[in-house]
């Protein structure tokens, strides 16, 4: 009965922390984010895009082919041109970015 209630006992520990963390794991995933290219400011092995979403939102979002799910994804944005991306978010002081995963 002992073993029983320690093995009971370590599978409700492991499904309660795959519960508790799996926002953890989505917290990243987006959908596609349209925007209009503003200013680009060349990196070491991409560069940081300006984008103004359809949404009035303004993103820095840094595209480089380390970053992309497909390298041969990467391409070099113009300044005016629509674009969409879909990457990992996050905001540092108030500022939203993103690290591009997907590049249209």
């Amino acid at each position: 009965m002992k073993q029983f209630l320690k093995i009971a006992s370590c599978l409700l520990i492991v499904i309660a922390l795959a519960v508790s963390c799996s926002p953890l794991l989505n917290a990243n995933t987006t959908e596609f984010t349209t925007g209009k290219v503003q200013e680009i400011v060349l990196g070491k092995d991409g560069y940081t895009a300006k984008l103004a979403t359809t949404e009035n939102s303004i993103y820095l979002v840094t595209i480089s082919r380390a970053n992309l799910l497909e390298p041969t994804q990467y391409r070099q944005v113009s300044t005016g041109e629509t674009i969409q991306v879909k990457g990992d978010i996050f905001k540092i002081s108030g500022v939203n970015h993103m690290t591009v995963r997907v590049l249209k």
